[in-house]
């Protein structure tokens, strides 16, 4: 079943699907400009998704799986035959998947997450096959969430594109760590790097905000967030990779009521209320609980959130969300009443901060080093070289503080 293409405006895109058992909204908005006062047109738009639910028509050892994928496209240059590098993703990610599932199935967790290792493989080799020199400054990050006929959810990422649930026994969880300069992990893996002799730098954007940047011998001027994604290939074989890393735990649908599969397009904006997707959702559903289409509504509801912060000029990036609700037998009036029996109403959140919380106390000179800034843009230096790390994280990270790689 192909979803079903439902009317928005000319700076997005919104599809439904509703199967008897699923129903799965995906929406996407390119960004806003503050120059412009609007949004840019939606076919200069970076990220895509896509839902495959009928791979298994052409991959028979693919029968009965669904494929949900969010990814977020970076780079002017990433274009081959008017596709963006997303888009190409997008199209042979789930492919390359479900290629690579055993022919035999044995509905081993080894064997899933072998055939989304091999699929992540297979899409990079693709691209750095296919893809002119001067789109090696350009890429994608990738979240991929790979449903088995026994409905065991995998859910496999690279990059800052986060996954979230909403559990039977309610709450909100997200069930994947960004691959940036948030994740430990990540920092140390550049940090290794220096055996090689290859210099790297981190810099924080600018006071009060919480996104933290790093350039490769200050070669890319605007830094970049995420350390790991698809394409880069200027950049690859120095620091970046494309092995992906899986949510820890195998979810089953029928513990769910929502995954949330998002560009952190959505994330980034949400932090102005401290609400993750799913908690916004299900407020929304509980304020519109006499809507017709309920989760359409709300992910409306959602998106309009998002663009109010965008005129803020806060956060301008694309916007895309993959929503996939699962009923589990329930009416849709059951699956509301147990979904929202522990969520807000939206006025009891909606006080917006424009200044995040972490803590950005200025740390000695002898922990920051010495840093050189990038190259400046158009004369004005978009990087803050100072207080780095706040104390809480200078104190976490231990000998990590120091940004000067």
């Amino acid at each position: 079943m192909k979803p079903e293409l439902m009317p928005t405006d000319e700076f997005s895109e919104m599809e439904c699907c509703k199967l008897q058992d699923v129903t799965i909204i995906t929406f996407k908005k390119t960004n806003w400009s503050p120059r412009e006062r609007r949004f840019i047109s939606f076919d200069l738009i970076e990220d895509s998704t896509s839902i495959d639910l009928e791979l298994g028509k052409k991959h028979s050892q693919a029968k009965g799986f669904y494929f949900f994928s969010v990814y977020d496209g970076h780079g002017v240059n990433g274009m081959k035959e008017n596709k963006h590098i997303s888009k190409i993703c997008s199209e042979n990610l789930p492919k390359n998947i479900a290629k690579s599932l055993p022919r035999f199935w044995s509905y081993k967790e080894n064997n899933v997450k072998k055939a989304i290792k091999k699929g992540f493989k297979n899409t990079e080799q693709l691209m750095r096959s296919g893809f002119s020199k001067v789109s090696r400054d350009a890429g994608c990050t990738a979240l991929v969430a790979v449903m088995t006929p026994l409905k065991d959810i995998y859910v496999a990422y690279i990059g800052d594109s986060p996954a979230y649930i909403s559990p039977n026994n309610g709450g909100s969880i997200q069930i994947t760590k960004e691959h940036d300069l948030h994740n430990k992990n990540e920092v140390l893996r550049l940090r290794a790097q220096k055996s090689n002799g290859t210099k790297f730098s981190i810099y924080r954007l600018a006071p009060d905000r919480r996104e933290k940047f790093w350039a490769l011998d200050n070669t890319f001027s605007r830094g970049m967030q995420y350390t790991r994604s698809f394409g880069d290939f200027y950049i690859k074989d120095k620091a970046k990779n494309t092995e992906p890393d899986f949510a820890e735990k195998v979810y089953n649908a029928k513990d769910l009521n929502l995954l949330v599969l998002c560009s952190d397009g959505i994330t980034n904006r949400l932090r102005v209320y401290k609400r993750m997707p799913t908690e916004v959702l299900l407020s929304y559903m509980k304020q519109n609980k006499f809507s017709s289409d309920l989760i359409e509504s709300a992910c409306k509801d959602l998106v309009k959130l998002c663009d109010l912060i965008s005129q803020s000029g806060y956060c301008t990036d694309d916007m895309s969300i993959i929503i996939i609700a699962f009923l589990n037998g329930r009416s849709l009036q059951k699956w509301y009443e147990d979904a929202t029996k522990d969520a807000e109403y939206p006025r009891d959140w909606l006080n917006p901060t424009f200044k995040d919380d972490d803590d950005i106390s200025e740390i000695s000179a002898q922990d920051l080093g010495e840093v050189e800034s990038p190259v400046k843009d158009n004369g004005f230096d978009i990087y803050d070289t100072s207080n780095q790390y706040s104390a809480e994280e200078a104190e976490e990270f231990a000998d990590m503080t120091v940004p000067d790689f």
